[in-house]
């Protein structure tokens, strides 16, 4: 287990070398923002989320009695949450040695861990949706994108709105190339779609085909330079609470320092692997 941060650990920060701390930057996180939200109650160890089926309307005869009784099926599918969280111990020395609030840099650090935490969690989940757009090595394109949205749109149950589409930049690079120069690669679009992408690169401002498309660069590139997106349904996963992220400061005498954790009771979970495709292309470090 790895001991306490001390002065020597964070050198970089002391008053003597530098004059403010710098913090890693962290990705910023997508993935809770695009799926349903769901808390369970006091008491709750779990919860239930149920789901209807289908019945057939049929063509009648007059005067004759509607026999065909139907029966409203429900399925459903029950989830439970974990804890996950981190520490970090802020020492006296390294206290009096920062020039930067030394509680504000830990409380900085531990909350981008867990918001980190949270969404390489859900993006974990798009591999394991039923079907998908793309193999490995593919190179995605606005092709791909159209098929996977008439893929959602056209089954049998179509994927309820709305949807979102969410992938690494990596992977999305060669779109946005083409988009930002569309008279090469897709004369008709209109020149808006250029601009925005210019100005914005995908942020979810603007949309192809009705959906947003999000760039979340926490999503896993594997040893191949191949990577999972996904569009999908807001349906499609849940994000399941048992409680909120909470935080604490507390002083050790003996330590001569203090402990400051994050701490949150959560589980992200597939709901209705249909309500999607996930794309599966190559997300090599781009070039040009």
């Amino acid at each position: 287990m790895a001991g306490p941060m001390t002065a020597a650990d964070l050198a970089a920060g002391a008053v003597a070398m530098v004059g403010e701390a710098r913090f890693t930057i962290e990705h910023q996180a997508v993935f809770t923002n695009t799926v349903v939200p769901m808390k369970m109650g006091q008491g709750e160890k779990s919860i239930y989320i149920p789901k209807f089926g289908t019945v057939s309307t049929e063509d009648l005869t007059d005067g004759v009695d509607m026999s065909n009784n139907q029966t409203m099926t429900i399925t459903g599918t029950t989830h439970t949450t974990d804890e996950a969280g981190c520490k970090v111990i802020v020492t006296k020395k390294l206290r009096n040695q920062l020039k930067a609030n030394a509680f504000q840099a830990a409380g900085k650090v531990i909350g981008n861990s867990m918001q980190k935490k949270i969404d390489t969690d859900g993006l974990a989940l798009y591999s394991g949706l039923t079907n998908g757009v793309g193999v490995a090595g593919n190179v995605f394109g606005l092709g791909y994108l159209a098929a996977a949205v008439s893929q959602c749109i056209g089954q049998s149950e179509p994927c309820p709105m709305p949807m979102a589409v969410v992938a690494h930049p990596f992977l999305l690079h060669p779109l946005i190339g083409a988009l930002s120069n569309p008279a090469a690669t897709y004369p008709a679009m209109p020149d808006g779609y250029a601009m925005a992408v210019l100005g914005q690169h995908l942020v979810g401002i603007d949309k192809l085909y009705g959906v947003p498309i999000f760039r979340d660069a926490n999503a896993t590139i594997d040893s191949e330079t191949d990577s999972y997106g996904a569009i999908y349904s807001k349906s499609a996963f849940i994000y399941v609470t048992g409680y909120e992220i909470e935080n604490w400061v507390v002083y050790d005498d003996s330590l001569r320092g203090w402990e400051i954790g994050i701490v949150h009771d959560y589980a992200m979970v597939q709901e209705d692997g249909t309500y999607g495709r996930y794309l599966l292309f190559d997300a090599g470090t781009p070039t040009s």
